[in-house]
């Protein structure tokens, strides 16, 4: 009955965060993930939904954030194994304003990525020892002629510092962007840990000087020539000799 009870458990807690973890935007071929490789249940390629060449951002149904997920494209009509698709790097997160689902700003488009283009995007993550997947189907536009879904993960801003987002970060405020306030910390660090290390050397030296000073001092009031004159040896004194006979 225990091995049921924790089998029951087992298969709800993977349903449940199944549930959670799956494409809000761009939309999804199925609604919730499967263990099919590499997109789901669903093979078919669905209706493609567009998307921008730079500053792209996937929208996840996700509540939590300690999951281990791959983002990966393929720009193949129709993929048909996990080897089709690549891994987005630098793909970074962020929390949606309304908690309601989880956002990640992915890399631009490779330079040889045209307008036009298709590609499916791949969600793949692991729980324990059993994986999942999920895929949505995009055509790539020019950025001035995207337009913004209405969900709120394209109006958040506040970018968490789980991971390294990238440069732009669609800031439209003008601001520093994460990575470079996390560089100019970086470096004033480095600068006061590298004087402190000088003024400690300079010290050290400083010391060692005064130390050096003061023995050369104490040697000098040594009286030699007294020292001298008492390790002399005494000449005898003068005997006076009887005569004996």
């Amino acid at each position: 009955m225990k091995r049921l009870c924790d089998a029951l458990l087992r298969l709800s807690l993977i349903a449940s965060v199944a549930a959670q973890h799956a494409f809000q935007w761009p939309p999804d071929r199925s609604s919730t993930a499967n263990k099919t490789a590499p997109c789901g249940a669903v093979a078919a390629v669905g209706k493609r939904a567009e998307f921008p060449l730079r500053n792209g951002r996937i929208s996840l149904v996700a509540q939590e954030v300690s999951w281990d997920a791959i983002i990966a494209i393929s720009h193949l009509s129709e993929p048909k194994s996990n080897a089709d698709f690549s891994e987005l790097p630098e793909t970074s997160f962020l929390r949606d304003s309304d908690m309601s689902s989880t956002c990640l700003s992915v890399a631009d488009a490779s330079p040889t990525v045209r307008a036009g283009d298709n590609a499916t995007i791949q969600l793949h993550y692991s729980i324990g020892s059993a994986e999942f997947f999920a895929c949505a189907d995009i055509v790539y536009v020019e950025p001035a002629r995207f337009r913004r879904p209405s969900i709120s993960c394209f109006d958040a801003d506040d970018w968490s510092d789980l991971f390294a987002g990238p440069a732009d970060d669609w800031d439209e405020t003008g601001g520093l962007s994460g990575n470079a306030v996390a560089g100019i910390v970086v470096a004033v660090v480095a600068s006061v840990i590298l004087m402190l290390l000088l003024g400690l050397y300079l010290y050290r030296r400083k010391c060692q000087r005064h130390r050096m000073l003061r023995q050369m001092n104490s040697v000098r009031k040594i009286p030699w020539d007294e020292q001298a004159a008492s390790s002399r040896p005494t000449p005898p004194a003068n005997v006076k000799m009887r005569d004996l006979s």
